[in-house]
């Protein structure tokens, strides 16, 4: 049985999709903050770490020194848009949040404040495809890539917690577009 695709990852025409991993794997969904957060203030509710993905299943990571990218997003923070910068080290420079502050009831109440840790594995070979072909799984991306690396991060319906409320919306994605050689990740989310 096929897993659920959980986090989609393109670069360079191949889309590399990840699911869930039977072990430990250098690739994760969710699960702790890798790394210390600087920058720009935000809070009082934490980011959150939505995935983790390693230069093993992303050689375009190693050629740029990353070897793990750390996706970090604010679910607590209504409509989040943040920038940021990964620093040797596993250090965050958080260099641009909107809105700083986070919502008490945002997405709904009790919202944990890590999300379950899932490994991920790629799901089968990098496959070739084209931007506008990756484009057409997130409602309203931009018709010109917005980065080198853009990985897309729909609602998960199989990790026990909902990104968004009790009946997940299909069409919110949470899209990171990411410069390798600057380090820089521009978090966002798109809806139709």
């Amino acid at each position: 049985m096929q897993s659920e695709p959980l986090v989609f990852a393109f670069h360079a025409d191949r889309l590399y999709t990840f699911e869930r991993a039977p072990r430990h794997s250098p690739s994760a969904f969710g699960g702790p903050m890798p790394a210390d957060i600087s920058g720009r203030p935000f809070g009082p509710k934490p980011l959150h770490l939505i995935a983790r993905l390693a230069s093993c299943h992303l050689p375009a990571l190693g050629e740029n020194h990353l070897f793990d990218l750390p996706l970090i997003y604010g679910l607590n923070y209504d409509g989040c848009c943040l920038d940021y910068r990964v620093e040797y080290g596993h250090k965050v420079e958080l260099t641009a949040i909107e809105p700083a502050a986070s919502s008490d009831g945002w997405p709904y109440a009790n919202f944990p404040p890590l999300l379950p840790y899932v490994p991920l594995r790629l799901d089968d070979t990098p496959r070739v495809e084209s931007y506008d072909n990756f484009a057409t799984r997130i409602p309203n991306m931009p018709e010109t890539p917005p980065a080198e690396l853009i990985v897309a991060v729909p609602p998960p319906a199989s990790i026990g917690v909902s990104f968004w409320g009790p009946s997940d919306p299909d069409d919110i994605t949470i899209v990171f577009a990411c410069d390798l050689k600057k380090r820089t990740v521009n978090a966002f989310n798109l809806t139709s």
